[in-house]
């Protein structure tokens, strides 16, 4: 079977397991951010030479423990906690767990420690803050339109930026990160998804001019969001981050954009 079928058949798939998800309610989201944000992290730490089972296990529950940061989660576990307190709580246990990680770090490798803490922290701040932004994006109530945003905001981008930079493409945008990209292709994509944004705004009742742009905005931060995944490849001096996909690479590979996406479409969704 050629690249592309296989790219067509599992690109597919990977459509319908996110939608289906997302369309399973809150629980749905969790589920599928809890598996995207594992498998991000794990790349990097292997990217970063990093991933020792002592790290990776220490940045899963950290993770873990942020994703379960939302007022909603009290409530759907019948617990008594107000979801501010509970909220604090998980916070003041990941800077319990994160000390007690440094110190066990301290006495593993003296002052050699610094590498994989920072690979640590980053991948929280990196992959988990953005996560968790995108489990807040559905709201107390869950919106299941607003989390699908994301996803159709940022497929939309990735196909119209590739059409538009295959038909005219010439000049290319960070062709020592990305050699593929070129600044048509960026512009066709910012203001195609910018269309589909306006379009999706007048289904949903969400505005168009507010979707219109936040369709634009989506686009670059996709874009940044997937040369900064290139710029960390190619500092590690590989092509993809894992196999995650048959035929798209590793989960970093496949969600670079998402991270940064997932935090502009939770800025517009509380200031809209």
């Amino acid at each position: 079977m050629s690249n592309f079928w296989v790219r067509a058949i599992w690109g597919a798939v990977f459509v319908v397991v996110v939608v289906f998800s997302l369309l399973q309610g809150f629980w749905g989201q969790w589920v599928l951010t809890i598996i995207i944000s594992s498998f991000c992290i794990k790349e990097l730490l292997q990217l970063r030479k990093a991933s020792s089972l002592f790290n990776l296990t220490a940045a899963w529950v950290l993770n873990g423990l942020l994703l379960c940061m939302h007022p909603a989660i009290p409530d759907r576990l019948g617990l008594v906690w107000n979801g501010n307190s509970f909220i604090l709580f998980l916070l003041s246990q990941c800077m319990l767990l994160l000390i007690v990680y440094f110190g066990i770090q301290l006495f593993r490798k003296g002052t050699q420690l610094f590498d994989d803490t920072a690979t640590v922290v980053f991948a929280l701040i990196y992959i988990s803050v953005p996560s968790l932004l995108f489990l807040h994006i559905s709201g107390n109530d869950y919106q299941w339109h607003l989390p699908l945003l994301v996803f159709i905001l940022t497929w939309c981008s990735d196909t119209f930026a590739y059409l538009t930079g295959r038909a005219f493409g010439k000049n290319k945008l960070f062709e020592t990160l990305s050699p593929k990209k070129t600044v048509e292709g960026f512009i066709g994509g910012t203001v195609l998804t910018a269309a589909a944004g306006s379009f999706l705004g007048n289904l949903w009742n969400l505005g168009a001019w507010q979707l219109a742009l936040l369709g634009a905005l989506v686009s670059v931060a996709g874009t940044a969001g997937d040369l900064f995944e290139s710029a960390l490849k190619r500092q590690a001096d590989i092509k993809d981050s894992g196999r995650f996909i048959p035929g798209h690479g590793g989960a970093l590979d496949r969600f670079d954009a998402f991270l940064f996406v997932s935090v502009v479409v939770y800025s517009w969704s509380v200031f809209r």
